[in-house]
């Protein structure tokens, strides 16, 4: 029995190792680590049990999956904040973002809540995906100035005025990217809102977890049809998020990427990004760094990136069901 043990345990630190690659290799050239990508949460769950295994056993193997964990810890961080919020200054702001799943959820007491969370954190900026026309959601009055193309569900909304403004044609109607420059206490920053392409995997996920049945081959059928699209929208992410990349470097002005970006901490699109920017969860976040609430646990797909020359004072997930997706909120200081 110690023996299949151990042999697990070295199976799982050689899938966990294979993991760590992920964020390294293009989806577009080669696919298969976008897929241990996504199940690192998992993959660092077992390692962890493992480990308390290994010591409740008297058993010094317990070491092979810390050192693994020490090894990612990079990785670890990206999903695990251990970090405290500074104090409020007057050279900061707070941006929010979240994909609003074009409003489905909000109305009634959860409209009510959500207006009164936006009251509580009194964002500067408010960026949202999936906005929708049902009704007005954020107060004209409170955010005066708005970036919403015609034919793109990404709005940002802001105290601030906007210098400039403009719209990447990166993907469909639902995905895309939109940029803002804002004037802000005499100082202009460029704001992006993306929203990458989409795996299209949720409903199929709901299904399974309702009707699955490991013991039919009609399951296992749409497994393989939900890595196929995870496979196909990786790559897809991945040449959007060269272009935002190449697009941002471009910019006059600092900047703040926000979005849902359909994506883990340890995926090549992640990876771009991190190359260039800084994470706001990395740097100032505490607890596990969900951001998903939908039918596929433990994703963080909704990220604040900001530019180097800005400092993170506070990172913080707001977990409450006003869209599958949780709000997202940072102190950035100017």
């Amino acid at each position: 029995m110690e023996k299949t043990l151990r042999g697990l345990n070295l199976l799982l630190i050689c899938l966990t190792f294979l993991c760590y690659l992920s964020p390294f290799v293009d989806p577009s050239s080669f696919w298969v680590f976008s897929i241990f990508g996504m199940a690192y949460p998992w993959l660092l769950l077992f390692n962890m049990l493992f480990v308390l295994f290994w010591i409740f056993s008297r058993k010094w193997y317990f070491l092979f999956s810390v050192g693994c964990i020490i090894l990612g810890w990079n990785h670890f961080q990206s999903f695990v904040g251990l970090n405290t919020p500074l104090p409020k200054n007057k050279e900061e702001i707070t941006i929010m973002t979240m994909n609003s799943m074009s409003y489905y959820n909000l109305k009634g007491t959860t409209k009510e809540r959500f207006d009164q969370t936006i009251n509580n954190v009194n964002p500067d900026i408010i960026v949202l995906q999936e906005t929708s026309n049902r009704f007005q959601l954020i107060s004209k009055k409170d955010y005066p100035h708005l970036h919403k193309p015609k034919n793109k569900s990404l709005a940002i909304y802001s105290k601030y005025p906007f210098v400039n403004k403009g719209n990447m044609n990166i993907g469909n109607t639902a995905n895309g990217c939109v940029f803002a420059d804002i004037k802000i206490k005499g100082k202009e920053i460029r704001v992006y809102n993306a929203h990458l392409q989409s795996n299209r995997v949720s409903r199929d996920a709901s299904k399974l977890k309702k009707e699955g049945d490991l013991q039919k081959k009609e399951t296992w059928q749409g497994i393989k049809g939900m890595l196929g699209k995870f496979v196909k929208t990786a790559a897809i992410r991945s040449d959007q998020a060269k272009e935002i990349v190449s697009h941002l470097k471009k910019s006059k002005h600092p900047v703040v990427v926000c979005g849902d970006f359909n994506d883990t901490p340890l995926s090549y699109t992640y990876q771009l990004f991190s190359n260039v920017l800084k994470d706001g969860f990395k740097e100032r976040a505490a607890g596990i760094g969900t951001t998903y609430g939908g039918t596929i646990p433990v994703l963080r797909i909704d990220y604040i990136w900001t530019d180097p020359k800005f400092q993170v004072n506070s990172h913080k997930i707001i977990r409450e069901n006003f869209s599958d997706h949780y709000p997202v909120i940072s102190r950035i200081q100017l």
